[in-house]
């Protein structure tokens, strides 16, 4: 066996190329660290076993020359390093990051190498055997170190196939590994059967191509990248490689026996391999199914769980709430639900931080469920809301919500310093009855369905657990109240009332009335108070201790007050028209006060009727004071540029101090009727004179060293206005002077007293600045008997005011008498 000159160049280029690709698999296992360094280890030691058989294979052509005994004495010890070779190579691609998951997916991913390993080389073996004998007379079928090469060839063909073709994309470098490593064990099974042989040719080109994919596998290692984890989907692609060496060894089967080749036992060998592999990895398969679809159960319990459990306290959800609730409901079990909510919880997130909140939302937790019964259930509603439903009876469920009312009540404990809360209780049970009544009339939006549709068991039970929450809210905090029937009805009537009130004024249901401020002691009209009414036409005549508090909640007290604004200027502007000389009064909430935009309000409105400024009066009452005096100091001032004069209500029943008062820019006080309805007048000391109230003349007497005209409030009978007027007060206003009554009835009002003389004057008709109040006027004897005055209740109906006999204030009525928020 002699080389030829260009065998020998190609030996000793492959000799080379080998050598550096080892060189640089060495050089690689010195740079790389983690899971490249033992996979690259394995690697590198592969390529320097065969290098080292290639170089022994190619010096033994030279020493063996012709005697065939040598020849397979050295081509056994080739083969049996290209067969170590190949298997460190492959062990080496299996222990790449990234390629292997998980123990049994290289268990799958093994089999499924054997599997086409054991096909390649039934392939191999029909093809090289009788009758095919595609070699001819050159078989290596009767040397077994050479099969033993065969056998790594064809599982290193087998195995980075798969590897490869399951690599996730861009798999080019690890495709590059895997061609690598098989071309490796490829050429060295060439460079052992050309020895074994004695074929020159075959030696030269098998370590050609030896060496190329060291080469191969030497430039991979230096640029692969974590190939990322290998496909192995249990679902969709984890057998589909079956099919292919399945076919192949049929197909190659089916071929042999038309040959009328026969089976052998390397052939039953390799046929038992395919398929015990490939029962094998059914098996695994159908093992990792089962234990994937436990896991998927259990997780899915797991989430299950945690879509009805909160995270933060541990308690259910209101999901978990609602589905225990539907269970219970369901089973006809009593149910009682409890609502709970802590008082003053956005103070704690707000001064000491969500960590602390949270904390203590946590610490609530611990405490339901210290308390909770074998069948109460505690869960946390969202924010601060809490729930605990119970099967106990009314009585037990009643004395759990004293001991959580104690219980949450306590201090909780935080490394800053304890927090201090109170919680308010809803109680509701199934048997509840409903607040259905159709003597109060609902008036549901368009569209919302009818009165009487029907709930469910579960909805009713946490609305009326909810009402009574709410009713616990509104009644103080930090008390516990049973769900009533009552308290429904009339939150119902208070959605409806808010729901309606939205739209008034485009419906036109809103109207003034002018309840008539009087001279004293003439009794004459000089002005008169802006009331609001709202008469719907379901709903009635809708009192205004109902429906302002409510537009205050609701923001709708700017447009409420515009509205009024707007109307009482044009009312004015039309008597001032005729000839009347009057002032109208116009109450002001807090809300508008405080509103950047009120002042501008104001002065469109006197500009737009051609008011004079002086003649309109924006009453603030004596509770607005008790808010932000700077900020309400800064308010009045800038409306009295405009040219308005500001009147305090109800001084006497409020908050507001004598320094107050002093540093207040106001033009008038409105006594509050309380000071004026005193229960025994007095006379003057040491002296004779009229019965007279003194904490009027107290009153008067600071208004008038202030420079403030007063004006006494609830004036009800002639022994009230004897009172007041003996105590020097020349305006009044009450029952006694009339009701609220329309803008032309006060018109005929003030047409009848036009023939008798001047007025005193409220207001200058010159600056505010100037135009002080005039001094007290004598005070006469009180008329004996009033004219009959018409007027209108707050409900709207007509009262008649003959004397003070006849006249009585009823209760209920009192707010529209005696001023207030209440009077808009």
């Amino acid at each position: 066996m002699q080389f030829s000159p260009v065998m020998i160049v190609v030996a000793v280029l492959g000799g080379l190329g080998a050598t550096v690709a080892t060189g640089l698999l060495v050089a690689s296992v010195r740079h790389r660290s983690g899971g490249y360094r033992p996979a690259h280890l394995l690697l590198a030691a592969g390529a320097a076993v065969a290098t080292l058989s290639l170089a022994t294979g190619l010096a033994a052509v030279a020493v063996a020359g012709h005697d065939q005994g040598e020849r397979t004495r050295w081509a056994t010890a080739v083969a049996i390093g290209i067969a170590v070779s190949g298997f460190l190579g492959c062990a080496g691609l299996l222990r790449m990051p990234g390629v292997v998951g998980s123990p049994s997916g290289a268990v799958r991913l093994l089999l499924d190498g054997v599997s086409v390993a054991a096909a390649l080389w039934f392939v191999g073996w029909v093809l090289f055997s009788e009758p095919t004998r595609l070699l001819g007379e050159t078989s290596h079928l009767s040397c077994p170190p050479i099969l033993l090469v065969t056998v790594s060839a064809a599982l290193a063909a087998g195995l980075n196939a798969v590897v490869a073709a399951r690599a996730p994309r861009p798999r080019t470098r690890l495709a590059g590994l895997c061609c690598g490593v098989t071309n490796m064990v490829c050429g060295g099974l060439g460079v052992a059967a050309g020895l074994f042989e004695g074929l020159a040719w075959l030696t030269s080109a098998g370590g050609a191509v030896l060496a190329v994919g060291l080469l191969s596998a030497g430039l991979a290692v230096h640029t692969t990248k974590p190939p990322g984890q290998v496909d192995a989907d249990l679902i969709r692609r984890d057998s589909e490689y079956a099919f292919i060496p399945m076919v192949a060894m049929a197909a190659s089967a089916a071929y042999h026996l038309l040959q009328d080749g026969r089976f052998d036992a390397f052939a039953i060998t390799a046929g038992s391999i395919e398929g015990f592999a490939l029962v094998t990895r059914q098996y695994l398969t159908l093992h990792d199914m089962r234990g994937y679809a436990a896991r998927l159960a259990e997780r899915e319990a797991h989430f299950r769980e945690l879509a009805h459990t909160d995270p933060l306290t541990g308690l259910a959800n209101r999901r978990g709430l609602l589905r225990a609730l539907a269970s219970g409901v369901a089973g006809r079990e009593p149910v009682v639900l409890l609502g709970l909510d802590l008082d003053g919880f956005k103070h704690v997130n707000d001064m000491r931080g969500h960590d602390v909140g949270d904390a203590v939302l946590a610490e609530v937790g611990r405490r339901l469920r210290a308390r909770q019964g074998p069948d109460d259930l505690p869960a946390r509603l969202g924010g601060d809301e809490f729930a605990v439903l119970t099967h106990r009876g009314p009585e037990d469920a009643e004395r759990l919500a004293q001991e959580l009312l104690r219980a949450l009540g306590e201090a909780y404990q935080q490394p800053d310093g304890p927090v201090f809360l109170s919680v308010s209780v809803g109680v509701a049970g199934q048997g509840d009855p409903d607040g259905a009544d159709v003597s109060h009339p609902v008036v549901r939006p368009a569209g919302s369905g009818p009165v009487g549709v029907d709930e469910s068991d579960v909805e009713v039970l946490l609305r009326h657990a909810d009402l009574a929450l709410r009713h616990a809210k509104q009644q103080g905090k930090n008390r516990v109240e049973r769900y009533d029937a009552a308290y429904e009805r009339m939150l119902r009537r208070r959605t409806t009332v808010e729901h309606e009130l939205r739209g008034a004024i485009g419906r036109g249901e809103l109207r003034l009335v002018f309840q008539p401020v009087a001279s004293l002691p003439s009794v004459r009209p000089v002005g008169a108070e802006a009331l609001l009414r709202w008469r719907h036409p379901e709903l009635g005549n809708v009192r205004p201790d109902e429906f302002i508090p409510l537009a205050e909640e609701c923001g709708m007290i700017a447009a409420l007050g515009a509205w009024v604004l707007d109307q009482a200027c044009l009312q004015l502007s039309r008597w001032l028209a005729d000839g009347h000389d009057v002032w109208v009064s116009v109450n002001v909430s807090p809300r508008e006060l405080h509103a950047e935009e009120y002042v501008g309000q104001v002065a469109e409105a006197l500009r737009a009727h051609r008011v004079p400024p002086q003649r309109l009066v924006l009453e603030v009452t004596e509770h607005t004071v008790a808010t932000d005096v700077d900020e309400l100091i800064r308010r009045l001032t800038a409306l009295r540029r405009t040219g308005v004069r500001i009147a305090l209500d109800d001084f006497g029943a409020g908050y507001s101090s004598l320094g107050q008062l002093r540093r207040l820019p106001i033009d008038i006080l409105k006594i509050d009727h309380s000071l004026v309805a005193e229960h025994e007048p007095v006379r003057p000391v040491d002296r004779d004179g009229p019965l007279f109230a003194p904490m009027v003349d107290v009153v008067m007497r600071l208004g008038h060293q202030l420079g403030l005209e007063v004006i006494a409030e609830g004036v009800t009978s002639p022994t009230e206005l004897a009172a007041v007027v003996a105590a020097g007060c020349r305006f009044g206003q009450g029952a006694l002077f009339g009701w609220g009554v329309p803008a032309e009835h006060l018109e005929a009002m003030l047409d009848a007293a036009t023939s008798v003389g001047p007025r005193p004057a409220l207001v200058a008709d010159g600056d505010p600045a100037e135009g002080g109040p005039p001094a007290p006027s004598p005070a006469p004897a009180p008329r004996a008997a009033p004219e009959p005055v018409r007027g209108e209740r707050e409900d709207g109906s007509d009262l008649v005011a003959e004397d003070a006999v006849s006249t009585q204030v009823r209760p209920g009525v009192g707010r529209d008498v005696h001023g207030g928020a209440a009077r808009r």
